[in-house]
């Protein structure tokens, strides 16, 4: 498979070298793997990655809110959590709905970030 830089360069070689690093820490980290196994985990890890986007999509949103953020960056992330073949709506929404059952500090901590109590 071919695949491009937004850029026009070509990337292939840099993701073969990539994937060539992996596979080879892979088979001694991992002898046993398989297929269903490693299928089963990037399934987690794409349901993860979707629900880090939609934490970006409301930062960015809130920072672009806030005046201090370029204009297409949750549009960015939006569009990510769709290249994963999933919903962007869907998950946002689970995700917000998610946020909103937590319980969040009255003041921010350091750095100006609030997390959740949970």
């Amino acid at each position: 498979m071919k695949r491009w830089k937004d850029d026009g360069e070509r990337d292939d070689d840099e993701i073969e070298e990539l994937q060539a690093e992996i596979r080879e820490w892979r088979l001694v980290q991992f002898p046993n793997a398989t297929l269903p196994g490693a299928g089963n985990h990037l399934v987690k890890e794409i349901f993860e990655a979707a629900e880090e986007l939609a934490d970006c999509f409301f930062l960015s949103s809130q920072c672009q809110d806030l005046g201090g953020v370029p204009v297409g960056i949750p549009e960015f992330c939006y569009q990510a959590i769709r290249g994963l073949g999933l919903d962007p709506a869907k998950v946002i929404r689970a995700k917000l709905a998610k946020n909103k059952r937590r319980k969040w500090p009255d003041k921010p901590g350091e750095g100006g970030i609030y997390e959740a109590a949970d």
